[in-house]
């Protein structure tokens, strides 16, 4: 049965779940109409399974109330899970964070334990959202840390709370109860917050994801981070990966439905929509309307891609190491078009792999970098790990740069050289860092006014080659709160040329070659290729296959046109996605 239920959220047809917040439990299943009502509205979204939060704010919506509407779903078909958000309002609160709780503190450790006991009395699964971390400084805090840094301190606390304080209890009062954590989508802060991803996946039961995303005009959040945070806790979590998560804040129709895509495609099968009042799941609400129009795609979408597994850029990550200048680095690179799949070990078997600055904290990863070389691989390295490993001789050979490698900038470019071809990005594209190759050949410079600057070196080193990317991205200020995305990155802003050429390169060991502006994102599997549109205008792009005959996109049956010498040209309308059969 375990087997079964850790498996639940990443396979079989795509279903949809509701997650009630816990005021909104008792402001809307206290009585029978409210009951009703939600029933009414999750039939008409598709909904097979409540959540039905069991804290929040310090609010527990009573035994009684949980009960009744617990019985009245599950007897209306429904299946019916807790949720616990442990919010500010519970025990003590954090001194640095409105929301947060104070988890050194041992009143708040003993509330959570309770309010466990109650919820694991009433259900047999239990998922624990967001909120199970903390940036608390206060003078208890920081007694009892000690000589840790802060960071480890509170993942060292976290592991222990979410042992003693949830987990435990939970199986006490429930030997059946399956507890499960939902990481939110931030990944770059997760170590900085307490978010124990090393210790969490194996305590929990199940792990889900959040791939809740914003509107990038208002929380510079892109799209491609809800791909990026699954399939970088995909890799930690194995088995006990479970489904995705998504919500209405700041979404518009095309976002929110984008939401769903990305999930897909990282490969969740059950999605939770946070959270439910009855104007949000209204056919009327603009949002659930374009999710209800679209489900007949996302479902076929679910099914052709179900046992395909994303391929492509291995992007190594390892658990708890900083991201520096290069925050959310991976979300880019994807709005660029790379088919990028983070992991937390070193991709030893990867064609094409991505070495950001958090590579660097891997003692071993020059060596293994040097035999993925003399394999054949490409292998993209950053100006954040160049910097990181300047004092070995052997990443300067690898990336063919002097000594130092890099040196700090802050300039802007709209005008490009891209292989001694000229070309424009429509908006300015900042560059944070002055690249100095040696032996290595420029194959992209930005035109400043104050001189030119790097954007894209390669060097053919053994069997492979080292291309470097001139891809900061911005730091967070020491000490700094900030969980998303901080500021607005103009990576997404390069010229389609460039993009084009960074793509041939990291995929020049892979049977295609895809020609597509910024902001398509790529995604690779064992017979499918599938390009989403992030913009708000037509896409022209151009895939090169060993493919023939008419060209159908195996997802809507759109005719997208004829293969001619294995080249297909076609256009993804706004905001869309296109899928393609190799």
């Amino acid at each position: 049965m375990q087997a079964e239920s850790q498996s639940r959220g990443r396979s079989g047809p795509l279903r949809f779940s509701a997650f009630v917040p816990a005021r909104n439990v008792s402001d809307y299943f206290s009585e029978a109409a409210g009951r009703s009502e939600a029933l009414q509205l999750f039939r008409a979204n598709g909904i097979h399974k409540v959540y039905l939060d069991c804290l929040r704010g310090g609010h527990f919506p009573g035994e009684a109330v949980l009960t009744v509407a617990r019985d009245f779903f599950r007897e209306n078909g429904l299946k019916v899970s807790a949720g616990l958000t442990p919010t500010s309002g519970t025990g003590k609160a954090c001194s640095h964070h409105p929301w947060w709780l104070c988890y050194t503190n041992q009143t708040t450790q003993d509330e959570l334990s309770a309010i466990v006991r109650r919820t694991a009395r009433i259900f047999d699964e239990i998922i624990v959202d967001d909120f199970l971390c903390t940036h608390c400084q206060c003078a208890e805090c920081r007694s009892k840390r000690g000589e840790s840094d802060w960071g480890k301190y509170r993942r060292d606390l976290l592991a222990q709370v979410a042992r003693d304080c949830i987990i435990l209890p939970a199986k006490e009062e429930n030997p059946n109860a399956k507890v499960t954590i939902k990481y939110p989508q931030w990944y770059d802060r997760f170590h900085v917050f307490g978010y124990d991803v090393r210790r969490h996946p194996d305590q929990f039961d199940e792990v889900w994801v959040g791939t809740e995303i914003r509107d990038p005009r208002v929380e510079y959040v892109h799209q491609y981070q809800a791909f990026a945070n699954y399939r970088w806790l995909a890799s930690l979590s194995g088995g006990k990966i479970g489904g995705g998560w998504f919500d209405f804040i700041n979404c518009y129709p095309e976002i929110y439905l984008e939401q769903a895509v990305q999930s897909i495609l990282a490969g969740a099968r059950e999605l939770i929509r946070f959270h439910y009042d009855p104007s949000l799941y209204s056919p009327e609400n603009p949002n659930t309307r374009a999710l209800l129009e679209a489900i007949p795609d996302l479902e076929k979408l679910a099914e052709v891609l179900d046992e395909h597994a994303p391929q492509g850029i291995a992007f190594y990550k390892p658990p708890d190491a900083d991201c520096e200048d290069e925050a959310y680095l991976l979300d880019y690179l994807g709005m660029l078009g790379l088919p990028m799949i983070p992991c937390h070990v070193f991709p030893h078997n990867a064609q094409a792999v991505c070495l950001p600055v958090q590579a660097a904290a891997d003692p071993d990863v020059v060596e293994h970098a040097l035999t993925l070389a003399e394999n054949g691989a490409a292998i993209m390295l950053t100006p954040g790990f160049l910097e990181k490993l300047a004092h070995d001789s052997r990443v300067l050979q690898l990336a063919g740069y002097a000594s130092p490698p890099v040196t700090a900038a802050d300039r802007w470019a709209f005008r490009f050289s891209v292989q001694q071809t000229p070309a424009e990005s429509e908006a300015h594209v900042r560059f944070c860092a002055d690249l100095h190759p040696l032996t290595a050949e420029t194959l992209a410079t930005g035109i400043c006014p104050d001189g030119n600057i790097p954007v894209l070196t390669r060097n053919n080193y053994r069997n492979g080659k080292a291309l470097v990317f001139n891809a900061k991205t911005f730091r967070y200020p020491k000490g700094s709160g900030r969980v998303t995305t901080g500021e607005p990155v103009s990576l997404a802003n390069m010229p389609q040329s460039l993009v084009d050429t960074i793509r041939s390169e990291m995929l020049s060991n892979f049977p295609v070659d895809i020609q597509a502006p910024s902001r398509v994102g790529v995604y690779w599997y064992s017979d499918l290729l599938v390009l989403t549109n992030f913009d708000d205008r037509t896409a022209a792009a151009t895939v090169a296959l060993p493919c023939a005959g008419d060209a159908e996109d195996a997802v809507t049956g759109r005719m997208l046109g004829k293969w001619i010498d294995g080249r297909l040209s076609f256009e993804i309308p706004a905001r869309e996605f296109a899928v393609i059969r190799k």
